[in-house]
């Protein structure tokens, strides 16, 4: 493609050696305050959100539905969304209202007094609507912190370990909430982060049109024809796949591992330090690993996190000794930050001009989306049937990935991917 995209693998156009104006500056602490802001929200419902379906009467695989029903639709949605976000000129306006969306869908969700069966059906339904809204605002706001990173010179992975700082914050903060006022915290939390990137939305991302012309609203195009561009592109679906059995990996581990934690004896705020010593990797792989991911490129990076994800989940699945959970928590920077990374980079250099923000909206409804809730799905019969050795499932995934990107690496065309 011309020029490559700042994901911290590769430098940015324009910010070899560039001195920041101080609105660049303020561009970037913006971004970074956004993605905290988002972030915040995420680190509560991932890891607490089952145990507050659980209080309101869930059963272990009505969980796995709920938090799978909106990862699988992500195969029309996340589409979707990337679509009708491009055709709007100014950057923060799909934003702000994809925002206010999540906060009212999750707001109804405490609102709830009906029978356990419907009040089933209607935790679908109101957490569909609420997590769809906010992983839509996701590859929408990465794409648009890359475009103004290579504009304003300034690093996408320093802007976006902002929000790794914010999860681990949310993680240890309501695992305290947790024992002094109870599960109901998690909900609460998670309303009042969205509320705070509906705000966010409109006072402090730019107003502006979109900074690249390569961005704008095609409306010569038909969006289908767009669509059908990116889904002919075989390296391009193939990799897809990969992200897909590499992120949906983590599945079981976002749905399940504070229950088995909980399980085996764990306090809900141990709980809560586990899952931000995972994040602190992703802080410490995103601000010290620069040289280390530019050195591998995105490839050789994508096989060291698939590599990663066999060890890690293949270890959980014969032992819960908490001493061995610690460095297994560690490698979250390789089976998800790597993973992420390599993946945004890939998908930028394997898409033709002008659909990079479809790209990646694709990439994250069916990666982190529809392929990841198929995970979700399963996950709830194989934590009744299996309970920790469920891992294992989630091995054999990363295997699978592990040769899909070992054999896209080894056909590669594109000397700009190495």
């Amino acid at each position: 493609m011309g020029t490559t995209q700042d994901t911290g693998i590769k430098p940015a156009a324009g910010s070899t050696g560039r001195t920041q104006s101080p609105r660049q500056a303020g561009t970037m602490l913006r971004q970074a305050i956004f993605y905290g802001l988002l972030c915040a929200g995420t680190g509560a419902s991932l890891p607490f959100l089952p145990s507050w379906l659980r209080q309101n009467g869930m059963s272990a695989t009505q969980i796995g539905w709920i938090l799978a029903v909106p990862l699988i639709a992500r195969a029309i949605t996340g589409p979707l969304s990337g679509l009708w976000a491009d055709r709007f000129v100014k950057y923060r306006t799909p934003l702000l209202c994809l925002a206010l969306s999540a906060t009212a869908a999750y707001a109804l969700m405490g609102v709830i007094s009906a029978p356990l069966t419907e009040r089933f059906y209607w935790f679908i339904g109101l957490f569909s609507i609420g997590f769809t809204a906010i992983a839509s605002i996701t590859p929408l706001l990465d794409a648009m912190t890359m475009q103004l990173g290579r504009s304003g010179g300034f690093s996408f992975s320093w802007v976006r370990a902002s929000g790794s700082a914010a999860f681990i914050f949310a993680n240890i903060s309501l695992g305290y909430l947790l024992q002094m006022v109870g599960v109901d915290a998690v909900l609460a939390w998670m309303v009042a982060s969205a509320l705070l990137v509906s705000l966010g939305a409109r006072f402090l991302l730019p107003a502006s049109a979109r900074i690249d012309p390569l961005l704008l609203p095609r409306r010569d195009t038909p969006s289908l024809t767009r669509l059908a561009t990116l889904l002919k592109n075989k390296r391009f679906v193939f990799l897809i796949i990969a992200l897909g059995c590499l992120q949906a990996a983590h599945s079981y581990y976002y749905a399940f591992s504070t229950l088995l934690w909980e399980k085996n004896g764990l306090s809900s705020t141990l709980c809560g330090y586990l899952w931000a010593f995972a994040v602190v990797s992703e802080l410490v792989f995103l601000g010290l690993g620069g040289r280390f991911r530019h050195r591998l490129g995105p490839w050789r990076l994508l096989m060291l996190g698939a590599a990663a994800g066999v060890v890690r989940w293949g270890l959980m699945s014969i032992t819960s000794d908490i001493w061995l959970l610690w460095p297994m928590q560690a490698l979250h920077g390789l089976t998800f930050v790597a993973v992420y990374l390599a993946g945004l980079e890939l998908v930028f250099l394997l898409v033709p001009q002008g659909y990079e923000g479809l790209g990646q909206a694709i990439n994250s409804a069916y990666a982190s989306g529809t392929l990841t809730g198929f995970g979700m799905v399963f996950s709830g019969n194989i934590y009744e049937a299996f309970g920790a050795r469920g891992y294992g499932f989630m091995a054999a995934l990363c295997l699978l990935g592990l040769g899909i990107v070992s054999r896209l690496y080894l056909t590669r065309n594109d000397t700009k991917a190495d």
